[in-house]
């Protein structure tokens, strides 16, 4: 009965916002893409890349990075508690993903296949000042990993005076959130210090047992930053740390529901800018990551799983401007090492990219030389062309590959692995107008030497190249201001078949469709979304149904220091699943208060 008043509620809500909405239309703010790792591109975006400032962020009520990848539905965020999160940008795998967070990778070096996993829960969202995602690959600027796309975080820099926030959420499943950001200084000389506590006793995540999987994660952050003559440098140390409890992890007779992961990472980075004239910027990064991961299989700790991992990463970035184009040079050396076992690869990159508007035609060019200790030398290059014509329409069309290797976990397992390369085309047309913005893009990836993964009762940790993994896909977008409601539609279509077999890669729904409705009153900021998924296979070709979730945000700036939050996720209760015999947590609701002095 209480569940029945409340949606009744909620569906009001929803139709007198849909009522109020008329035909009065206005503009609304459009992003540029810096998709070309430099802050100042000289011409406008050929990649396929979403911007989101900090506002964006706090519209959307997320307490946690992942709670805000998953209102971006077209990335396609595979967070089901008691399991690993994944993300799969265009049908590609999890792996195929890199994220950055100040351009250092946080892929987990320690985990199977050197997907981000578990390192997506540990990003601190109240250090976040932009998160780019860049769909599609990037490799020529970015390196390995960067198949299907990148997520480049930018943490907050600098300080304009002393600023303190302290941020306090409760929610469901007894979930609890402390959070607290400090900043002194200016924008050269600043130090700050922020800090995230997260616990939620969590849900009983496989549907043959009762017992609750949990969530604990702690996240400290320490940042320096002042300037010496004219560079510019910034001492970036972070310690993060996550305990989650998850289902159906061994095999055979030691298959177990009481699995816990237990990871950590303590991360140094070291960055140095300077302006040399107005032609020449150049910039230098120096960052070590040291992984840690115990694996608990009914509270016995496996043998295997106490290894630690560094990740040692040298960059060098010049941005040279020349007659009106810009040329991006770039040296890399990055090692990854199982230190326990002595395990290591590594690889040295130089790459360059090249930017110009010939005759009204943007024209985007690179190339990256790859010198990897196990895999020799290889060439990845890049080639993208737009033209803007009549009634502000813009042509857009790519060409680029890009080069994955296993990871040190694979090839432990499977010695003989080949990397795997791909082939990316990208064909769009945008059309912007006073009432906002639309775009249609089609694209198509091919993965040789695709790395699959094979599980029998003889040999349960198999890896093998098949021949390749075909990915296909049409994105569909409608952005406007009806009465100053924004409202962003789209439509996401992927074809992820491997080999041909004209059967779709599991949890890889084909359709996603989104819509959302954001709206400002005074001090209220409502936000609506809408989020439909078609159905998609799970192992064994078992048929998971389609589904639609209802997520309402409300923030209250109450005064110019206090904002207050109220999150609503799944707002109808639906009961859906995106993993054969595991549930889904059904309506959420969250409380958040804010208070900056």
């Amino acid at each position: 009965m209480k569940d029945d008043i409340i949606q009744k509620i909620l569906f009001i809500v929803i139709l007198i916002t849909s009522l109020t909405i008329n035909a009065a239309l206005g503009p609304i703010p459009i992003y540029l893409n810096t998709e070309y790792r430099t802050n100042n591109p000289v011409i406008d975006s050929i990649a396929s890349t979403l911007n989101f400032n900090e506002n964006d962020i706090n519209k959307r009520g997320a307490k946690s990075f992942l709670e805000f990848l998953a209102t971006i539905p077209s990335i396609n965020l595979f967070n089901i508690q008691g399991n690993i999160p994944a993300i799969f940008i265009r049908g590609n795998e999890a792996r195929h993903t890199l994220v950055l967070v100040d351009g250092v990778s946080i892929n987990d070096i320690s985990s199977t296949d050197g997907a981000p996993g578990y390192g997506l829960s540990t990003i601190s969202i109240n250090n976040i000042e932009k998160i780019e995602i860049i769909k599609g690959s990037g490799s020529i600027l970015y390196g390995n990993s960067a198949i299907g796309g990148i997520i480049a975080i930018t943490p907050k820099k600098g300080a304009n005076s002393t600023n303190t926030t302290l941020n306090l959420s409760s929610g469901a499943n007894n979930s609890r959130r402390y959070a607290f950001y400090i900043s002194l200084g200016n924008k050269d000389n600043f130090v700050i210090f922020n800090g995230s506590k997260y616990t939620t006793d969590g849900i009983s995540a496989k549907s043959d047992n009762t017992e609750k999987d949990g969530i604990k994660n702690n996240a400290i952050n320490l940042k320096f930053g002042t300037k010496f003559g004219f560079v510019k440098t910034t001492l970036d140390i972070s310690s993060n740390n996550s305990k989650i409890q998850y289902d159906a992890c061994g095999f055979g007779a030691i298959a177990s529901n009481d699995c816990l992961n237990d990871r950590g990472s303590k991360t140094i980075n070291l960055i140095a800018e300077n302006k040399f004239s107005d032609i020449w910027y150049s910039k230098l990064s120096l960052s070590q990551i040291n992984h840690r991961r115990k694996h608990y299989t009914n509270r016995i700790l496996e043998a295997l799983s106490g290894d630690k991992f560094k990740s040692i990463d040298l960059t060098l970035l010049n941005d040279i401007k020349l007659n009106n184009a810009l040329l991006n040079i770039g040296l890399s050396k990055i090692n990854n090492a199982n230190t326990t076992n002595s395990q290591k690869l590594s690889s040295k990159d130089m790459f360059i990219n090249w930017q110009k508007n010939i005759s009204n035609i943007d024209v985007n060019t690179g190339i990256r030389f790859i010198n990897h200790n196990k895999f020799g030398k290889r060439t990845i290059y890049s080639l993208g062309f737009a033209k803007s014509i009549k009634n502000n329409i813009r042509l857009t069309t790519s060409y680029n590959n890009a080069f994955n290797a296993p990871s040190i976990y694979q090839l432990t397992d499977m010695p003989t692995l080949h990397p795997e390369i791909s082939k990316n085309i990208e064909i769009s047309i945008e059309k912007r107008y006073n009432l906002g913005l639309s775009f249609i893009k089609v694209y198509k990836n091919k993965i040789k030497d695709f790395i699959d993964y094979h599980y029998s009762t003889t040999n349960p940790h198999h890896y093998s190249n098949k021949d390749k993994l075909n990915i296909k896909g049409i994105e569909l977008s409608i952005s406007t201001n009806i009465q100053d409601y924004q409202i962003n539609f789209n439509h996401n279509y992927v074809k992820s078949v491997l080999n041909n077999n004209n059967t779709q890669q599991f949890r890889r729904p084909k359709n996603t469709t989104n819509l959302t409705i954001n709206k400002q009153y005074t001090q209220f900021d409502l936000y609506l979304q809408v989020v439909n998924k078609s159905s998609s296979l799970d192992i064994g070709k078992l048929k998971l149904k389609s589904y639609t979730l209802v997520n309402l945000t409300t923030n209250y700036h109450y005064n110019n220091n206090t904002k207050l939050v109220l999150n609503i996720k799944n707002a109808f209760n639906k009961i859906y699943t995106v993993i054969d015999g595991f549930n889904q947590p059904g309506r959420l609701i969250n409380f958040d208060i804010s208070y900056q002095f």
